[in-house]
């Protein structure tokens, strides 16, 4: 029925959004109304040891993986959200295909944005190149060259040929909107080269409100059949001016390298998507990045880990309440959601590793397209940190579900939520900080952190 068809594709996700929305939003407000997001004391030797999840160890046929300065076992292969549309173009929130994606992956290492583009294809390399302003800067001039020859052609006719004056007022459009956009590709935009093979990039400046001037520095690097984009911001002042910018962008660049498939390096750095980026231990993370199990396309597992900042700080309890009540929180989209909730998880205590999280979900039977029954499920966990850690990072986790009704690309709809649920369970009592050579700073400093310790 039609009604059922707008439950199953269109309610359900929207429902889940608006809870988790409402109450973070709540959340955040009531942080720095009563404390502005101040932790009252700083972690102690216990806590910082809960961070490696002392005692674990890979089961056996289990592989790892790892993502910022996290990492996590698993039996299967997965899929990292690397897919590109050249006719939606270019964006640093990557999804799987159209349709199949979670709000806000993005990675932001210190004030880069990075992105995996990949496996690429020629079309997509070829996309990548022309968006380039000076690849494109070359193609205006070119266009331009040939509308003015057009252009010429037409003053020739019969000026009585209605036909000819409409297509010569038009030309004419069209390369005044050549001549600006060439203008602005000149003024806009600078050379940059990056200084690695296979690279590209370039610079521009950007004015926010307040007449803040800003320094963008983008560099695309093709690694085999991956392009890594990374786009450098920084607030221009007395201390940081545009070559200094660049400066520090070309060592970050330097900084990086490619991984593979479940390689765990043993450096202090960065994991990113067949990525990392070595560097001291300190740089400021906010990456959040979904995975999935090949088998199972329709169901993601989002991991969202970063510093804890001041006046951000994120609410674990709340979020797992949120997450545990839809359809109990007394709107419209609510109360249509609620005849198909058949089993509520939490809110409960829960762990991520060894460090005590808060868990919260819910499982919805339904009925999509020719009365398919299938399970769709939501389940939120998370850890709240510690301010001004880079050892005690955020870290939540979240399992989701799309559907055929969704996303007309998929093939199946979600498995059963016991399926999913093991895998999530798997994902959550591995997840431990990556062991490194030297530690981390924060690890150097306990005398009664051994390596041994901090190697499980």
């Amino acid at each position: 029925m039609k009604y059922k068809k707008c439950l199953t594709a269109y309610i359900f996700p929207a429902a889940l959004l608006a809870a988790f929305s409402m109450t973070a939003h709540a959340a955040d407000r009531k942080s720095n109304a009563e404390n502005g997001g101040v932790a009252s004391r700083p972690p102690g030797v216990s806590d910082l040891i809960e961070s490696t999840a002392p005692g674990y160890a890979t089961p056996p046929g289990m592989k790892s993986e790892c993502l910022g300065r996290l990492m996590f076992d698993l039996k299967d292969e997965i899929e990292w959200p690397t897919w590109y549309d050249n006719d939606l173009g270019f964006a640093f929130n990557k999804s799987f295909s159209r349709n199949v994606f979670n709000r806000g992956d993005e990675i932001k290492v210190g004030n880069v944005a990075i992105a995996v583009i990949g496996p690429v294809t020629r079309e997509v390399t070829s996309a990548l190149f022309n968006a380039l302003p000076g690849n494109e800067l070359q193609q205006q001039i070119q266009q331009l060259k040939k509308d003015e020859l057009k252009f010429a052609a037409y003053k020739k006719v019969d000026a009585q040929d209605r036909k000819a004056r409409y297509a010569q007022s038009k030309l004419e459009d069209a390369i005044q909107g050549t001549k600006d956009r060439i203008k602005e590709l000149q003024e806009k935009y600078g050379a940059f080269t990056p200084g690695l093979p296979n690279s590209e990039g370039y610079w521009y400046s950007k004015v926010e409100p307040g007449n803040d001037r800003y320094s963008v520095f983008r560099a695309n690097l093709t690694r085999g059949t991956y392009v890594y984009v990374f786009e450098s911001t920084e607030l221009l002042s007395k201390k940081m001016d545009v070559e200094l910018h660049r400066k520090n962008f070309s060592q970050f660049l330097a900084s990086f390298r490619t991984r593979k498939t479940n390689e765990i390096p043993r450096e202090l750095g960065v994991c990113i998507p067949f990525g990392f980026i070595q560097d001291d231990g300190k740089t400021r993370l906010d990456i959040k990045q979904s995975l999935r199990w090949k088998d199972a396309p329709g169901v993601l597992y989002s991991l969202h880990s970063g510093d804890v900042e001041a006046g951000h700080i994120k609410h674990p309890p709340i979020e797992a309440a949120a997450s545990a009540a839809v359809g109990m929180l007394g709107s419209q989209e609510e109360e249509t959601v609620k005849p198909f909730v058949t089993q509520r998880i939490g809110p409960r205590s829960s762990k991520i590793g060894a460090l005590t999280a808060q868990q919260g979900g819910v499982v919805l039977a339904v009925k999509g397209k020719n009365n398919s029954a299938y399970e769709a499920y939501s389940v939120f966990t998370g850890y709240s940190g510690w301010l001004g850690s880079s050892v005690l990072p955020y870290i939540l986790i979240e399992m989701s579900t799309r559907t055929l009704d969704q996303a007309s690309e998929l093939k199946q709809n979600p498995p059963p939520f016991k399926q999913s649920m093991n895998r999530l369970e798997t994902l959550l009592k591995s997840t431990r900080l990556r062991p490194t050579t030297p530690s981390m700073p924060e690890l150097a400093t306990l005398p009664s952190v051994d390596n041994k310790t901090r190697s499980k």
